[in-house]
């Protein structure tokens, strides 16, 4: 049978095969379970990345995308896939980009328009990744990324190591975006006006971490081996590096419940914040709201070239 976009049977499937057309792109077994235990399917999938799209897109835009793929749903089995060098629809952009370990090279897709996300989940993408920069300009971050992991798996010790972070940042009158990993983390970003290179961004963002774990200690940890963290959260300046990717604002996670990674307000940063209560089935509510994001890309900066800056602010 073939599937309309609002759930309608129609005519035009192939050897009995159920497809869907959600925003024009067909998706094969549309009621297959992506999320047994929450009954999502493979088409509500599909359809939330439609009605996310506009704001979305702008964070997929013309960067090189990894995709977290489940094609029979997360219990399933799931990996990541970057080198797309097959299967794919010759109106589907791809940049082949050399991979100095494999002697090859990698077919990234290239991310901006619906068709692509859209084709993208029709593979078994549940979540998408993104790196710090655009095709363009691949060793020109245009944003600076924290990943603050809790090592007790508790949102509350994420929100205080955030508080931390901010406070550092704003005693530079830096400006910075948190959003919800879609796990029990926070991300925060801090737009760039490119010019630094990636080597030059990744130290910054180390300096900072480190001194977030100076200010505290008991609680915040820049060890990168999980075994030396001690239950504080890990203030992870890693991703600021070419192939480092995180996961892309409104993206599903492939975790139960389907959560989604959210973009926050800062003053939505609170200890008794619940991140699960962004999630497939309840994200069409925030986006009738106000985008806490809206200014991001109006607010890029330049940021202390220093980096001894940080440490200095608070003396």
């Amino acid at each position: 049978m073939n599937v309309n976009d609002n759930g309608s049977i129609a005519e035009g499937g192939k050897q009995g095969m159920e497809v869907a057309r959600v925003g024009g792109i067909p998706i094969t077994h549309p009621t297959k379970l992506w999320f047994p235990e929450d009954r999502i399917t493979k088409l509500e999938v599909a359809q939330h990345y439609a009605a996310v799209a506009p704001r979305m897109l702008p964070w997929l835009n013309q960067r090189l995308l990894t995709a977290e793929r489940c094609p029979d749903g997360i219990e399933g089995g799931c990996f990541f896939e970057k080198n797309f060098s097959n299967n794919l629809p010759a109106s589907i952009p791809t940049r082949a980009v050399p991979a100095e370990s494999a002697g090859t090279n990698v077919h990234y897709v290239v991310g901006g328009s619906k068709e692509t996300l859209l084709t993208l989940v029709n593979l078994g993408c549940i979540a998408i990744h993104v790196m710090n920069c655009q095709v363009g300009s691949l060793d020109q971050p245009d944003w600076l990324a924290f990943d603050l992991d809790p090592s007790s798996g508790q949102f509350c010790d994420a929100a205080k190591a955030a508080s931390v972070l901010h406070k550092l940042l704003e005693e530079q009158k830096i400006r910075s975006f948190p959003k919800t990993t879609g796990g029990r983390g926070l991300h925060v970003l801090i737009p760039l006006r490119q010019g630094p290179n990636q080597e030059q961004v990744r130290l910054i963002a180390r300096s900072v971490s480190q001194e977030m774990a100076r200010r505290l200690p008991t609680m915040i940890t820049v060890q990168v081996r999980k075994a030396k963290r001690q239950n504080c959260v890990f203030a992870d300046w890693l991703r600021n590096a070419f192939g480092q990717t995180i996961v892309a604002p409104y993206s599903v996670r492939c975790h139960p419940g389907a959560p989604v990674s959210t973009p926050l307000d800062w003053d939505e940063v609170r200890q008794e914040l619940n991140p699960s209560r962004f999630n497939i089935r309840t994200i069409q509510h925030r986006l009738e709201g106000n985008d806490p994001w809206a200014d991001f890309w109006r607010s890029r900066q330049t940021m202390p070239k220093s980096p001894n800056a940080f440490a200095d602010a608070e003396s």
